[in-house]
């Protein structure tokens, strides 16, 4: 049956003089080409140096503890997590929940394979993260394959990573930390002189790793095995460098998103965190909204005292100094306050989800939004801190306090959330299962 006039498509552009507009969601958008596949989306938020924990023979135990003091539907949210009450149909706390060889690990080490699971006992070798996997799935679907970013910015060094995410040999993926070149890489289209001189480039470039790889599978079979097991490492590589050259020049001719400047806070930083934070998270939203990407990575706090990140306590007004000497005091109430002010940024990430408008649902009901920390408290790599939000039209079924009685892989968690991206994987951060537990039952 033809599709009736007032039926768009999602990619509708208006075009004239020369200029093509891409039109954000519209409701003429919900019944063309029915039935409507809405994009699936992922983000993580990682904070570094765990929560607090206080016993209970502490005096703040019952209110400030961060993980309720009772499983199932009917847990109660401590003050630590408060903030989030209003979502709480829309969120799962776990709690036992770590990557097995990382528990004997420093526990600061946890940063770099929070989203990896990898191994990094004895040579620190990591593996892809779950956001880069679920990015490479939907990579030519988007603009930009993935969001890197964090309060710090680069890659830091191994075991203090300044980022969370890692490609698919292993390596960390510098992250981005300054919300004004952001929004320009993501909604500033570049000028003709600039377009020209960057598709030049492209091609170039292109024409040169077409060269390298030819040579190379040329050479392949005069090595021995492990030579051209390393070989076939990097011709991966290189393709993998084809392959984002070529996306790059699809998409350069493409409309970019109209979006408003002025409702975005850019001139932000670190030195004022609150506007700093929600300012990232904007940006977030604004690339989801837009379906210029469909991945994103934020670490909010770095570990072990690095970079301006830890003094984000001090500097909002909580005191008791930088945010790693906090965490060396389950004593400190402080460490706790700062817990809860890293809630209130998570609970605003929420509302801007919950409330944007996809068609007959919520932009939160599309996205997975992974949010905690690799270490319960600063030097414990196990029980980590883990809420996972939104998903409702991906299969997930949430309102509850799920708590193991021991120790499970949080890549069982990982697997399963992957299989609701499409993506067949048997094993990830060495998961020994499922966790069917978060699906929603038909």
């Amino acid at each position: 049956m033809p599709q009736a006039s007032w039926h768009l498509d999602r990619r509708t552009f208006l075009r004239g003089a020369g200029v093509a507009l891409a039109l954000p969601w519209l409701e003429a958008m919900s019944n063309a080409n029915q039935p409507v596949a809405r994009p699936k989306r992922f983000c993580a938020f990682f904070f570094g140096n765990g929560v607090a924990l206080p016993g209970r023979n502490q005096a703040h135990f019952q209110d400030w503890h961060w993980f309720p003091h009772t499983d199932g539907a009917d847990y109660r949210l401590n003050r630590s997590l408060d903030p989030l009450e209003p979502h709480r149909r829309d969120f799962t706390i776990f709690g036992g929940l770590s990557h097995p060889s990382s528990r004997q690990l420093v526990a600061h080490n946890t940063v770099d394979i929070w989203l990896s699971g990898a191994d990094i006992r004895v040579n620190l070798e990591n593996s892809i993260s779950i956001d880069q996997a679920i990015a490479r799935r939907y990579a030519a679907q988007t603009r930009i394959p993935s969001l890197v970013l964090s309060s710090q910015g680069g890659v830091g060094t191994k075991s203090r990573s300044t980022t969370i995410s890692f490609d698919a040999q292993g390596r960390a993926i510098p992250a981005e930390s300054i919300p004004r070149r952001i929004f320009e890489r993501l909604f500033e289209p570049p000028a003709e002189g600039d377009r020209a001189a960057r598709e030049r480039a492209l091609a170039s470039g292109r024409r040169r790793v077409d060269f390298l790889q030819e040579d190379a599978r040329s050479l392949r079979n005069n090595l021995g095995r492990p030579d051209q097991q390393r070989l076939d490492e990097f011709l991966q590589s290189l393709s993998e460098v084809e392959n984002r050259l070529q996306r790059s020049q699809e998409w350069l001719g493409r409309a970019m998103p109209q979006v408003n400047r002025n409702a975005i806070n850019l001139d932000v930083s670190p030195r004022g965190p609150t506007d700093y934070i929600r300012t990232m998270l904007d940006l977030i939203v604004l690339a989801f909204e837009t379906d210029t990407t469909r991945v994103a990575a934020y670490q909010i706090c770095a570990e072990d005292g690095v970079g301006i990140c830890d003094r984000f306590p001090s500097i909002v007004g909580i005191g008791g100094g930088g945010h790693h000497g906090l965490s060396h005091d389950n004593n400190s109430l402080n460490w706790a306050r700062y817990d809860r002010y890293l809630a209130e940024q998570f609970a605003y990430f929420l509302n801007r989800l919950g409330s944007i408008r996809e068609g007959d649902a919520r932009l939160l009901d599309n996205t997975m939004a992974l949010y905690g920390s690799g270490t319960s408290t600063t030097h414990n790599a196990r029980n980590y801190p883990t809420i996972l939000a939104g998903g409702g039209n991906l299969g997930l079924r949430h309102g509850r306090f799920i708590k193991q009685q021991t120790e499970r892989p949080l890549g069982d968690l990982f697997v399963t959330m992957l299989h609701r991206y499409d993506i067949p994987v048997r094993s990830f951060a060495e998961n020994t299962g499922e966790f069917s537990e978060i699906l929603a039952r038909n």
